[in-house]
């Protein structure tokens, strides 16, 4: 009875401080919430009891879409003819199946959480065979020294900041291999959505695959790691004009290859499967986001090949959090803008700071918001009270 006492004192509490913190924002665009996501990791998804713990916490907490990982590091949670299940999973058992049932049965949407071209982060090799970093390996990424990720001592990764083995968007083959896979999911499964992360470059020094090199160069005549290397630079007789064609060629097909993705995707769902939805999680800041990572979204939301995306706005301080707000909004039309749900992290912050991003990105008009992650506080739900509370609070004083 105390605990409950206390319990609930805590929650008057935090509703008081965030009324308070609301009451200094302006009211002008300010709009209730439309619809609210939650990302479960992997490991809150290996076993039923897993499942029903998240599903029905989402269920009570008021989302209606839940994005559940379903494919992290080239694995699968769900029965493959082409990859190999996760090695936690029992033989027997298909999350995705189970989650699929148990979710509708909860009135939730489930969207297919579908790591794109990461497909290994340990630091040891996978023990699967057959897992692709093994069977495919020209298919990897290479830096920009020409060095391939397969090649790289994973036990002693290069940099902190090196986050895995990644395929190549521009060798050939890939795309087609990554469309193969999401489809067999969209035939098998009744899923709501497909939702795509790590659909992107490691980073910009990256891209540089040897056999999507030479379709590059067989097309312009020129080695794109020419232009790393400064060998395609005034210095050596060639125009200013001449150097930023030839950056901007090699950028475009670069980005190209992630669109053509897009695109292709696209396709097959408007033809077989008109009723799965097409997201995306995507980096916030839509500047460095096509500059350094190839991510061209606003393009993408803009034609229509996303259904939405999900900028992972993940900042801790508030001020670094609205400066990417206030960019979406000065550079996306209003229609597109309602293609925006809003990412809001948990892992990296106290409740009532991720609460206070919830109300900042809805006092700006973003009418959806995503929670990463379930996970970060699976075994300590109460920590979630202020977060639901904020995207609970009525809003709209018009």
């Amino acid at each position: 009875m105390v605990k409950n006492r206390l319990h609930l004192l805590n929650r008057a509490l935090i509703f008081i401080a965030l009324f308070y913190f609301i009451s200094e924002l302006s009211w002008a665009q300010s709009r209730n919430i439309q619809s609210k996501g939650i990302w479960i990791l992997r490991d809150g998804l290996y076993s039923p009891s897993s499942i029903d713990s998240a599903l029905t916490f989402a269920a009570n907490s008021g989302f209606d879409k839940v994005f559940v990982q379903v494919r992290s590091r080239g694995d699968a949670l769900y029965e493959s003819k082409f990859v190999k299940k996760n090695d936690r999973i029992q033989s027997d058992f298909d999350p995705l199946a189970y989650m699929i049932e148990l979710g509708h049965e909860l009135e939730l949407e489930i969207h297919a959480w579908f790591n794109t071209y990461l497909i290994w982060s340990a630091r040891k090799p996978p023990t699967d065979s057959n897992h692709v970093y093994f069977t495919q390996n020209q298919w990897t990424e290479a830096n920009h020294f020409g060095k391939m990720d397969w090649r790289i001592d994973i036990s002693h990764p290069p940099s902190p900041d090196w986050e895995g083995i990644y395929l190549s968007p521009i060798h050939p083959e890939v795309n087609p291999y990554l469309i193969m896979l999401i489809k067999e999911i969209m035939e098998n499964y009744s899923i709501d959505g497909i939702h795509l992360d790590y659909l992107r470059y490691q980073d910009d020094f990256y891209g540089y695959n040897p056999t999507g090199c030479e379709i590059f160069k067989d097309n312009h005549e020129f080695d794109p790691i020419d232009i790393t290397r400064g060998i395609i630079s005034t210095r050596f007789g060639w125009s200013q004009t001449e150097v930023d064609s030839i950056k901007y060629l090699w950028s475009s097909f670069k980005k190209g290859h992630i669109t053509d993705m897009l695109s292709s995707l696209r396709y097959e769902i408007d033809n077989q499967y008109p009723h799965i939805k097409l997201s995306a999680a995507v980096k916030p800041n839509i500047i460095t986001a096509g500059n350094r990572w190839a991510q061209d979204w606003v393009y993408w939301i803009e034609n229509g090949l996303l259904d939405f995306a999900i900028p992972m706005n993940y900042y801790k301080d508030d001020k670094d959090f609205l400066e990417d707000l206030i960019l979406m909004k000065s550079a996306i039309s209003d229609s597109s803008l309602l293609r925006v749900m809003m990412g809001v992290a948990t892992y990296n912050q106290e409740a009532i700071s991720t609460a206070e991003k919830i109300i900042i990105a809805r006092n700006k008009g973003f009418t959806s918001i995503c929670v990463f992650s379930y996970n970060s506080h699976m075994n300590n739900l109460d920590w979630f009270y202020p977060v639901i509370d904020a995207l609970d609070l009525p809003l709209n004083h018009d």
